[in-house]
């Protein structure tokens, strides 16, 4: 498999694996487990699994460099804390349609900036491909007749403040992979993102925490399948795609959380959000068939 295939594939399983927090997070939810006690712990597990595991079979990818503290800070507090936070409140001021649709402005960010800090070309196929998600997002985010649009402007702000962090994850992710190994970049921006969410946590709800394990086996869910496998797999996909590219696959997650939600929840989706399904997953298809077009016009010149 060429290695920007496997980069698209990453990117796609990633948004697949993260698509499964709308359902865990609902069934956390149902149980009562408190919101920020979800998104605290979900990263403060999370780093645990990935620091024992790199303990334990390979301690040198816990090795970093003293100059580059500062940058794993800046880049687990805004792409971790920044970001669950962010998306939290989002969804306390305003309603799922507005949450989602502010937060997957993130693509179009990550195309721009990438342009911008790694002079990543904003080509026709990726223009094309980033408007049919974002139109996609919407008729999916909007297709539930039981949701409105709510025009809080703090759960918009909230919700674009999850989309910037996103955008910034994304970024300062490529830069982790050039200097240390996808592992070694998800422990320390997680680890300096739950410390960020747990002093946030203890502020607001004190040190007590309680659960039953029927609680804890969903959040150790949320901490492993969209958290650890659905960063990890977005994270290690920039080792082969641009992070643009990267986005855009990655935006598949809305499309195939619909699913998962009538699968689970009997929630049936709307016409509206399966035109929407499936415009995402088009814009991603077409996306990787015009890369991989170009490549085969460069290897017969």
């Amino acid at each position: 498999m060429r290695q920007q295939n496997l980069g698209y594939l990453l990117a796609a399983v990633a948004g697949c694996l993260l698509s499964t927090l709308g359902v865990l997070g609902k069934a956390a939810y149902a149980l009562g487990v408190d919101p920020l006690s979800v998104i605290s712990l979900r990263a403060t597990i999370a780093t645990a699994i990935i620091g024992l595991t790199l303990a334990a079979v390979k301690p040198s990818s816990l090795r970093l460099r003293s100059a580059d503290i500062p940058f794993f800070f800046t880049y687990g507090f805004i792409g971790i804390a920044l970001n669950y936070a962010g998306y939290f409140y989002a969804l306390k001021f305003t309603t799922v349609a507005t949450a989602i649709t502010s937060l997957y402005t993130y693509p179009a960010l990550v195309v721009v900036l990438a342009f911008a800090i790694y002079h990543e070309r904003i080509t026709r196929a990726k223009s094309v491909a980033l408007l049919c998600t974002f139109l996609g997002i919407v008729l999916v985010a909007l297709g539930s007749s039981t949701i409105a649009v709510n025009g809080d402007l703090r759960g918009i702000g909230f919700g674009l403040l999850a989309g910037v962090a996103t955008a910034i994850y994304v970024l300062a992710g490529k830069r982790a992979l050039t200097k240390y190994d996808t592992k070694t970049a998800l422990f320390y921006s997680f680890l300096s993102g739950s410390l960020a969410l747990d002093a946030l946590r203890i502020t607001r709800l004190g040190f007590t925490l309680t659960l039953n394990w029927s609680e804890m086996i969903v959040v150790l869910l949320i901490a492993i399948v969209p958290t650890v496998l659905g960063y990890g797999m977005l994270t290690y996909s920039l080792r082969f795609i641009e992070a643009g590219k990267a986005s855009l696959a990655c935006s598949i997650e809305p499309a195939i959380a619909i699913y998962l939600a009538f699968l689970f929840f009997n929630e049936k989706p709307s016409p509206i959000q399966l035109a929407g399904s499936a415009l995402i997953v088009l814009s991603v298809v077409l996306l990787q068939l015009r890369s991989e077009s170009k490549t085969k016009i460069r290897a017969a010149q």
